[in-house]
């Protein structure tokens, strides 16, 4: 059986250009032991340079830099002064990037409560940790949360980098209710700065605070010294009919502030965002999702899209997304929203569903499906021209909100396991590569003919990574195994979460283990297609 579904005819339209009968080339460092616990990413430098990061909970954060062969250039552990090297199994990373030939990190920890954002920046030659910055502090996470249509006030630190650029921000939340002596005007503060992390602009001005004293992030996108901050404002009153929650737009530019809200988005509930500037338009696109049919038995996701003139935030038009191209029966949320120069974009969504085992309040009782991978392409008015689907079954340890690849990208994470082997999250889902060959899907899959003591035709989901084995599947449905054909005692399989693409070289960059018997090692693996 081939699991790769074609939901459509329109098919070749999606995958346009055609693969070349080349096969792939894939080129492995040396062998080195299947890291630890603790978070990976590696980044594909513009020196020509692979850095390689593991934040291990005990050594602090190890890097390696691969010069232009793929050889080992260099080893570094970087333990810092402010930030506590001890507490990584308690620390969340907000972004990590590329910046001004620097690898920038941003994390952040509770001091006494307190949450405090660190910036660390690394050489992108030697690894070597150049400056260590406390960036800010919020008041203390010891509040009563404030929440609106299953909106919260957030209380929380959040990085966004033009993707064009070395330009960056820093946004600060500070939720929980609000005391008689607090200023709800300065509860949201935005921190700008340039590719040499001079900090060239800070706003503390947002929406009317009598109107909405409460925000909850959704996303936010820099292009140069321009912040687009989108968020669902909150507000409460003892009357309920009084109480709304509403997604607003803004354009921050020092201490400027313009602002947009979205009437129609009134009162949704389990809002998520995703905003993104087209350099060529000059304008935003706007991607949201909301729950629906809550407690009710057809609970659902809805997709909405809207465009927005960049600089005078006024709306051209909104329009709902259904996956309809796809299948008249798929069902999935939105993971990540590609952009391209002209405007067109690339949907990628992910059918996913709750279930619980044992006790269901416990956090590691809480499972995700993470199943049929569905692509759509749009044109640049927003309409979904193709579509298609790829069969997959895998179940994740813990919850997993809409946009999870968006997240990814940008290397945020959070050490959500305490117990390593239940920590699968960075082997699941997928990545999508749009390559100069082809578009190409590459997953961790349980192949079910590899079960000892026979061939088995029903498909499985991939639960343990003792099971995994990396698949890729090319524009017309064909399967390749990058690394090795797999065998019942032997597998190879990625760890996509550590994965990084550069888009204009067709080059992809993961973590590689192979599993032979009980023994594991690990690489990093370049291919290029």
């Amino acid at each position: 059986m081939r699991y790769f579904w074609q939901g459509t005819s329109l098919l070749a339209l999606l995958f346009a250009s055609q693969l070349s009968a080349q096969v792939p080339q894939v080129q492995l460092s040396n062998n080195f032991p299947e890291p630890g616990d603790g978070f990976d990413k590696i980044l594909l430098l513009n020196n020509s340079y692979t850095a390689y990061l593991h934040f291990d909970k005990k050594a602090g954060i190890i890097v390696n830099l691969y010069d232009a062969q793929h050889k080992i250039a260099t080893t570094d552990t970087v333990t810092g002064q402010l930030f506590d090297v001890n507490a990584l199994n308690d620390t969340e990373i907000d972004g990590i990037y590329e910046i001004n030939n620097q690898v920038v990190i941003f994390l952040q920890q509770l001091v006494k409560y307190k949450p405090r954002l660190y910036r660390l920046i690394l050489d992108g030659k030697t690894g070597q940790l150049v400056k260590e910055d406390q960036l800010g502090e919020l008041p203390t996470i010891q509040h009563r949360d404030v929440v609106v249509q299953d909106n919260f006030a957030s209380h929380d630190f959040y990085v966004a980098k033009d993707p064009h650029s070395g330009y960056y921000a820093v946004a600060a939340f500070a939720g929980g209710e609000m005391d008689r002596k607090e200023t709800p005007g300065e509860r949201v503060q935005v921190y700008q700065y340039s590719p040499d992390h001079q900090q060239i602009g800070h706003c503390t001005t947002y929406l009317p605070s009598a109107d909405y004293p409460y925000h909850g992030y959704l996303d936010m996108a820099v292009h140069i010294d321009q912040v687009y901050l989108v968020t669902a404002p909150l507000r409460i009153r003892k009357n309920t009919k009084d109480t709304v929650c509403m997604v607003a737009v803004s354009n921050i530019h020092d201490t400027e502030v313009k602002h947009q809200l979205l009437p129609y988005t009134t009162n949704m509930q389990e809002i998520h965002a995703n905003i993104q500037y087209i350099p060529a338009a000059q304008k935003l696109v706007l991607l949201l999702t909301n729950a629906t049919g809550k407690g009710t038995k057809t609970p659902g996701v809805a997709m909405t899209l809207s465009y927005l003139d960049a600089g005078t935030l006024e709306e051209y038009r909104h329009q709902a997304v259904t996956p309809d191209k796809i299948s008249a029966t798929y069902s999935g949320v939105p993971q990540q929203l590609l952009t391209a120069d002209d405007g067109t974009a690339t949907l990628l969504l992910e059918s996913t569903s709750l279930f619980s085992s044992g006790n269901a309040n416990a956090w590691n009782n809480i499972h995700t499906n993470m199943n049929d991978i569905g692509i759509m392409t749009l044109d640049s008015a927003g309409a979904v021209k193709s579509g298609i689907a790829q069969i997959k079954m895998q179940v994740a340890n813990g919850l997993y909100d809409p946009m999870f690849l968006h997240r990814r990208k940008k290397g945020q994470w959070m050490f959500r396991n305490r117990i390593q082997a239940l920590n699968t999250t960075p082997y699941l889902s997928f990545d999508y590569l749009a390559t100069a060959r082809g578009k190409f899907i590459i997953f961790n899959d349980y192949l079910q003919y590899l079960d000892p003591g026979g061939v088995y035709t029903d498909k499985k989901a991939l639960r343990y990574l003792t099971d995994a084995n990396t698949v890729c599947y090319n524009s017309t449905g064909e399967r390749m195994f990058l690394f090795g054909t797999p065998e019942t005692y032997k597998g190879y399989y990625t760890m996509l979460g550590a994965s990084d693409f550069k888009q204009e070289k067709s080059q992809y960059v993961t973590l590689l283990i192979t599993r032979k018997g009980e023994t594991k090692t690990a690489n990093i693996a370049w291919v290029q297609f």
